[in-house]
């Protein structure tokens, strides 16, 4: 075991560009091919509750048989939250990934039949679409918590800006995908692929080395609480004020979604072809700008960067109210979707590298849980918004009070966190994380020695050794966890002594 932890201890994902990085390739293709799947999902049953509402199908009006879909669709990740952060990080990767993804295949499925072959199908497409959802409010953030040990520490930026670009791209190709099948082959085809495309995201959950959350590192460390995710965001200064000032934007930028049709179709004229290509136009500025976020190298640039996005992303609405025509209105909306790619990658890059490694699943679920109730409750200010206001006002108005936000939040970031190590924990966090790593190694060690697994705990302890190591700048940690674990070998009659 010695030998074994000696060889094990120098890292290889951050040795290696990222595409040549098999587990970081896995899941980026597996991730893509599930929110295609997803994509095309929802554009299909879009289409199918408008048809039927408009042949008389149905008990309710379109509108609010679509309304109903989309809050169903929106409530797991809300409610579910906070459990779903704790199965992330108290549950192996690899089993969480699996098991979710089975579940959207089945739920898919069972979508599928029940709109194929009951007559009154609405119960079981809304029981359905809730478990779809209510998997992969799991599903995100045991991804995102395991990207990290996928890439490394030092790579997760780059990594998470490209991630972000993937899910951006699928997002769009697959409601178009939706379509071109809903058209060829009906709904059943639809939901046919879409199972198929959850199938191979479990696939890709079996085919990736990297885990975490495994038995042995998780032996010694006590269950976290329930509302420890929100905890952690909340200990930390920069990321609690990042939060916020995100939210604000999310409330945004979905109020004026809600608008955008009136302002394109109804000011401007756009063509029905030409509001549609709209989104594309804004999902590949999205696509872009994580792209671009990526490629970012210090915490103190990052961070300076996502203050700047947000005030560009304000100065963009505000032009969009001005267009004259359509044609700037595309420029405007790519402007827009890019600036916004920015921000949601340096956020999600700042968050997840200042949140305890321990804690990253929990965290993250609290940040989308909050974001989609957010976003829920936004959809009624922008139709509040619309009756009180002209459409190109409520752009201009929304995009100048965001403008003042971010410059308050830039006020009061940049002067306590614009330093170089912005984008890192703070250093009592990391000294108590990595004491706190090298106790679990030592305390999952003691307990495999006991039990003859020797081999399999000297391949889970050097992820944390090499963390603590590396953020403290000393090898003392690395120095004290090794005699710890040189104790329990040394012990006679498989009794087993953790120092303290």
């Amino acid at each position: 075991m010695k030998q074994t932890l000696h060889n094990a201890s120098t890292p290889t994902a951050t040795a290696q560009p990222l595409w040549r990085n098999r587990d970081f390739l896995i899941a980026g293709t597996a991730r893509f091919v599930a929110t295609a799947g997803m994509g095309a999902v929802v554009v299909s049953v879009m289409l199918h509750l408008q048809n039927a509402a408009a042949a008389g199908e149905t008990p309710v009006a379109g509108p609010w048989l679509v309304a109903a879909y989309l809050l169903c669709s929106a409530l797991p990740l809300v409610l579910l939250a906070p459990w779903a952060g704790r199965l992330a990080d108290t549950t192996d990767s690899r089993t969480l990934a699996t098991a979710s993804s089975t579940v959207s295949a089945a739920a898919v499925a069972g979508m599928g039949l029940g709109m194929q072959y009951l007559e009154n199908y609405l119960p079981v497409l809304f029981a359905m679409t809730f478990l779809l959802d209510a998997a992969q409010a799991v599903a995100g953030p045991t991804w995102q918590a395991l990207l990290p040990r996928i890439v490394g520490e030092d790579r997760t930026p780059r990594a998470m800006g490209t991630m972000q670009a993937t899910v951006m791209i699928a997002g769009m190709a697959g409601p178009a995908a939706g379509g071109l099948l809903s058209g060829w082959g009906g709904t059943g085809l639809v939901f046919a692929v879409a199972s198929g495309c959850y199938v191979a995201m479990g696939l890709g959950a079996l085919l990736i080395r990297t885990r975490r959350g495994t038995a042995a590192e998780r032996a010694g460390r006590a269950k976290p609480a329930l509302l420890d995710g929100l905890r952690l965001i909340r200990r930390d200064s920069l990321v609690w004020a990042l939060v916020l000032g995100a939210m604000f934007f999310i409330v945004v930028g979905e109020a004026t979604n809600v608008l955008e049709v009136f302002l394109a179709r109804g000011e401007l004229g756009a063509t029905e072809t030409q509001y549609g290509l709209l989104a594309a136009a804004f999902g590949l500025g999205m696509a872009a700008g994580a792209a671009m976020a990526g490629s970012i190298k210090t915490p103190a640039v990052r961070l300076r960067v996502l203050l700047a996005s947000m005030t560009g992303a304000s100065a963009f609405l505000i032009l969009t109210g001005l267009v004259p025509n359509v044609e700037l209105l595309f420029v405007a909306y790519t402007a827009t979707g890019t600036a916004c790619g920015v921000l949601n990658a340096c956020f999600g890059a700042i968050a997840i590298l200042r949140i305890p490694e321990s804690g990253r699943g929990q965290a993250m679920a609290i940040v989308g849980g909050m974001t989609r109730a957010v976003s829920i409750g936004a959809l009624a200010l922008g139709g509040f918004l619309g009756a009180l206001v002209p459409v190109r006002f409520s752009f201009v108005l929304t995009g100048a009070v965001g403008a003042l936000v971010a410059l308050a939040l830039t006020a009061y970031v940049l002067p306590r966190f614009g330093r170089e190590d912005a984008g890192v924990r703070p250093a009592d966090e990391v000294a108590a994380s990595a004491e706190a790593a090298m106790t679990v190694a030592a305390a999952g060690a003691a307990s495999a020695v006991s039990g003859g697994q020797q081999e399999a705990v000297a391949n889970q302890v050097p992820y944390f050794l090499e963390e603590a190591g590396a953020e403290l700048g000393t090898v003392k940690p690395l120095v004290a966890a090794q005699q710890r674990l040189e104790s329990a070998d040394d012990l006679p009659d498989g009794q087993v002594a953790v120092a303290r």
